[in-house]
Order: structure tokens, then sequence, then C-alpha cells
């Protein structure tokens, strides 16, 4: 068995998986969605995404607060910390700012936003459905995760006007004591409900010297990362893969409610395809891997958010010689969860071009076939005599993105604080 803990990266090394992590949500977003597209239409994209983040992000939003040391505040300042810890605002893809102004009032504002660069060659149509019937009912269920009285307000907003407006959009915060409670709607209940959203993740103990142990102090303008410690990052990446994983089962479900369990079903290896593709090229690179064999791909495949966190994921990777591995899903919370969906369900089914994605973006001669030993048991063969696979719809929408060109960018000096 061949196994890395989250916890054996440096600092940097954690700060920089983290940020991946956050990648893989919007590159998650945008295969599902245009699976959706595809599949159902413009209009069931619309709909889908506002319940696919109405569910997950009150309740990974709160998992964050625990993990992060400031869970029970209902003021500002504990929403904008969670905001500052969360794939929607993946770090650097959007360039977003936080002032706080009092207990109950703040701003937020964005220089740029890479979903708006995504967006904007749509037309504004498909901007104003980002920008204001999605993002109305989402930020605010974000808020209400906090305080049920938090109320998210733009100050402007795309479309831009001019075309080259700058910052792209600037929203207040507000909490009004006399203004009517929001209640949670029931997909957010349904998701608080997981086994993914209950699982309690391991503190490790630090190893490194610096950074903070929780974001329990004031609200900084931009939180880097690197300001956190060793400790804090591992349990920051495994929550972030928490984050992958609800948003994943949320739009299964809503999909699901909508269309039936076999196109959730669909929709979700698309998704898990094409993200996984990119992803695992990206973590390549961060690994220093050329790509060329099956110990890449087993280094990429132990730190793919896909298999995150380890407290409910369970795999077994068994290098079997130079050209083959096997990889198997062992019993664990994602097998036993009452709710069918989610990338487990996709295996578990049989249904594993996902994988296949997965192991094609570290070394594209991958295949991966069925093993005798079980039913959730692969091998993942490295085959140099035939042709190297293609790359599929989903991958290509993946890489057709801003999302794609996306160079991450590291805080060095922040390490020695």
């Amino acid at each position: 068995m061949i196994k890395k803990e989250l916890a054996g990266f440096s600092r940097l090394q954690l700060a920089q998986l983290g940020r991946e992590y956050m990648l893989c949500a919007q590159f998650n977003s945008r295969t599902g969605y245009a699976a959706l597209r595809i599949n159902h239409g413009d209009e069931a994209y619309k709909e889908v995404a506002i319940a696919n983040w109405m569910g997950a992000s009150p309740v990974y939003t709160r998992r964050m607060q625990k993990a992060m040391g400031f869970a029970g505040g209902t003021d500002v300042a504990t929403i904008f910390k969670g905001l500052q810890l969360e794939c929607g605002f993946t770090h650097q893809y959007f360039d977003v700012h936080f002032e706080v102004s009092s207990a109950d009032s703040g701003r937020f504002w964005l220089n740029s936003c890479g979903a708006l660069l995504e967006t904007e060659p749509r037309g504004p149509d498909a901007v104003k459905v980002m920008c204001h019937d999605i993002e109305d009912p989402t930020f605010n269920a974000t808020a209400i995760a906090t305080n049920a009285r938090a109320r998210i307000v733009p100050v402007h907003r795309p479309p831009r006007v001019p075309a080259d407006r700058e910052t792209h959009c600037e929203w207040t915060v507000s909490i009004d004591p006399a203004s009517e409670k929001v209640i949670e709607p029931e997909i957010t209940r349904v998701m608080s409900r997981t086994r993914l959203a209950n699982i309690a993740i391991s503190r490790p103990k630090s190893t490194q010297s610096g950074g903070m142990a929780y974001y329990d102090g004031p609200v900084f303008e931009q939180l880097q990362l690197e300001q956190l410690s060793d400790a804090a990052l591992a349990v920051v990446c495994s929550e972030l893969a928490v984050q992958v994983h609800l948003l994943v089962v949320g739009l299964m479900y809503a999909v699901a409610e909508r269309y039936g369990e076999d196109a959730a079903m669909t929709v979700a290896e698309f998704q898990m395809a094409g993200s996984g593709w990119v992803v695992s090229e990206r973590l390549k690179i961060w690994l220093g891997c050329d790509g060329d064999g099956i110990d890449d791909v087993i280094a990429v495949l132990q730190v793919h958010p896909a298999f995150q966190p380890s407290e409910y994921w369970s795999i077994q990777l068994t290098r079997l010689d130079d050209t083959r591995a096997l990889f198997e899903l062992l019993d664990c919370p994602a097998s036993g969860e009452e709710l069918p969906y989610g990338w487990h369900a996709l295996l578990a089914r049989g249904m594993i071009g996902g994988l296949e994605g997965i192991v094609r973006g570290v070394d594209v001669r991958a295949q991966v076939v069925a093993s005798k030993k079980s039913s959730l048991a692969w091998e993942i063969i490295i085959d140099g005599s035939g042709a190297c696979a293609e790359e599929t719809l989903s991958v290509q929408i993946a890489k057709g993105t801003v999302l794609y060109q996306t160079k991450l960018q590291d805080h060095i000096q922040l390490l020695q604080l």
C-alpha cells in the first residue's frame, strides 16, 4: 500500500496545494455546468447552479469556521473570514479585497473576476445570469450561514459599463437586527445530513515554525494561505477538498431532482473526466513529475482532491510493476452515504470515465481496466504500444477557459511571519 499524508508537505507546498484544490472546484463548475447546458439547456444551468451553491456553501462555511477557530461569531468579520477560505472565491482567479467598517457592516470588491472574464464573451445576458440571477441568492445563502439577518447588496456589478470598467464589482454586507431572518432552503438541510458534511478532520501537530494556527484575529484585506501554519494548512486543504465534494454532491442532487438519477450520473462523469484531467496536469507539475510512468500516476492520485480528504475517502494504491498499479476503493464514509451521489457513487456504478480522465491527465497512455480482485478495484496500465488517448469534449472545455491559463503566484515573504 502506498500512502502520502498532506501533513508531510511544507507550508509553502500546502499553500500551493490549497490554491490548486480551490481551482478544482472552479474546473468542476466549468465542466459540470457545460454538461448541463449541453444536455438540458441554459435555463437548467441557472436553476441548478443556484441550488448547487445554496446547498453546499452554508454547510462548508460552518465547517471552516470551526476548523479555523472563528465559529460562533455572527458579525461581518466572521462572514468575510469564511469567504476568504472558500473555493467560491478561489485565490488569484478572483482578486477579492475585504474591509470591515463595524460589526454590522463592511464591503468587498473584486479588482478582477476570472469568472466574469470567462462569461463576457458569451454576451451581457450570460453575464446577467451569473452576476445577478445566481449571485443574489447564493451570496446571501453563504452570509446567512453566519447570521440569518445578513444581506449582501451590490454597489455595482456587471455587465460592465463602460466595457473595461474596474473594479469588476463591489458589494456591501450589512446586518440589520430588525430585518426578518432568512430560512435556509431544503437542499442545504439535505447536504448538512450527509456523512461528508459531518466528518471530523484531524489536525496534525505542527512540525514547522511560523504562521497562524487559527484565523481568530482581525480580518485581513486579503488573506494569503502562506499566512497560516503548516498544521492549519493541512486542515484547510482537507476542508477545501470537502468543499469540492459537497459541490459535486449538491450538483448531482439538484440535477437528479429535475431530470432523474441517470442524468445526474451523466453530468457528474463528464465533470469528473474533464476537471480531473486538467487538475492532474497541474498537480503533476506541482509535484515535479515528468508525467511518464506509473510512479507519477500514483504520486498524483495520492494528492488529487478527487480522493481527499482521507477521513472521507479510503483508497489503496499498490504498485504492481513498472507499468501497472492497482487502484482500490476501500470501505469508508464515502461508500456509506445514503444519497447515491458523489464521485464515489460513479465508480461504484462502474462509471470509470472520471478515473480515466484523472490518470490520463498524468500520462495520456494510461488505461483503466477492471480488476478480478473486486468490483471496486481497477488496474491502471501504462500502455506504450498503443495510441495515446484523445482528449474528450469535457477536457477540451476545461482547457478552453481562462481558468486553465491561471498562473498562481507564491507569497514567499509571508512564510517568515
